[in-house]
């Protein structure tokens, strides 16, 4: 519990702070962070009848802004939880797979829940667009803006409404910050 509450201040406090601000990198056992970013979902998708799985890839502790990460995963786990609320599917799951790429590594969060239509894609990460009535469009924004700070990307891919979503989170191995300055 504890846990959980500081990993809710810390990214209260990187939301609200100045985008020049200093990152704190630390080495991460990427398992473990989405570990606990699903550890504080676990109990929401088990009410509400989504089943969650996770397919990873060993790899070496890597260097990251851990709290900026957890803070985008979770994220990402939540609007997939409310895609899948939202869809008419019997068996409705998310999926996080972890795996080493050429740049570094990706974590995707799967769903199977509502998907998103052709022409929704493109605006996806736009600051304040949002294709939910209670929503306020920060998120996913707040998230791309995160991933592009610690020299990653955020990408999504759907086959359209229904087809469920893919998002993926791809970040290098090394500081990028470190690889600037060399």
């Amino acid at each position: 519990m504890q846990n959980s509450v500081e990993h809710i201040n810390a990214i209260v406090a990187t939301q609200q702070a100045d985008a020049t601000r200093a990152r704190t990198m630390e080495r991460v056992d990427l398992s473990k962070l989405v570990d606990d970013s699903l550890r504080l979902n676990t109990e929401d998708f088990g009410r509400h009848g989504i089943a969650m799985s996770w397919d990873f890839t060993a790899l070496p502790p890597v260097l990251i802004d851990k709290h900026r990460v957890l803070e985008i995963l979770i994220n990402l786990i939540q609007n997939a939880k409310q895609a899948c609320l939202e869809s008419r599917q019997p068996d409705k799951r998310v999926t996080i797979h972890i795996e080493r790429t050429h740049r570094g590594v990706a974590i995707s969060v799967i769903d199977n829940g509502i998907g998103i239509a052709s022409e929704t894609l493109p605006r996806i990460f736009d600051r304040g667009f949002t294709t939910r009535p209670s929503g306020h469009g920060f998120g996913l924004h707040s998230s791309a803006l995160a991933a592009r700070d610690l020299g990653g990307t955020l990408t999504v891919y759907s086959d359209g409404l229904g087809t469920g979503a893919r998002f993926t989170l791809e970040l290098p191995l090394s500081d990028p910050s470190a690889q600037e300055a060399a």
